[in-house]
């Protein structure tokens, strides 16, 4: 186990005073607002990850979600460096970070973890509101373009 990854996580542990434990050397599982965080050392890069899956993706919507998240990761504009994800599975969309052990400190790694979580919040409610819309991007209730079943590409 990497003792400054440890330090990094007895940090996070002493701010928010809960006693995280490190799996198999390298990971640490926890749950914070409603996300399921995986922080993980990453040796052979020294490096440290950061994942959380945001939003289960949801039947309509998929090419107006897709785009609005491509778009929001441009030059990193609404990721602040992190990149957004989807499953090999096309389930649910990750939030994911890697950052070099040596730029992490035992100050700033807690003031990371709380930034990483406060953008999953944001982009949990944009992938959300893609879901409150019918397949075709119209509210729901709305009525439907004309050409019934007769499916276009948007773009």
């Amino acid at each position: 186990m990497s003792s400054a990854f440890a330090g990094l996580i007895a940090s996070l542990s002493a701010r928010i005073n809960v006693e995280l434990a490190i799996e198999d050397d390298v990971k640490v599982r926890a749950d914070f607002d409603d996300f399921a965080l995986l922080m993980e050392y990453l040796p052979g890069s020294d490096q440290v990850l950061l994942a959380a899956s945001i939003a289960e993706v949801a039947a309509g919507n998929r090419l107006e979600l897709y785009r609005d998240i491509l778009q929001g990761q441009f030059i990193f504009r609404q990721t602040q460096g992190a990149s957004l994800a989807l499953d090999p599975a096309e389930k649910f969309i990750c939030l994911q970070i890697l950052q070099p052990l040596l730029a992490l400190t035992k100050d700033n790694f807690p003031d990371l973890v709380e930034n990483f979580l406060n953008l999953a919040e944001f982009w949990r409610g944009r992938c959300l509101s893609w879901a409150e819309t019918s397949e075709d991007g119209l509210e729901a209730g709305q009525p439907s373009p004309a050409h019934p079943g007769v499916e276009f590409l948007r773009i």
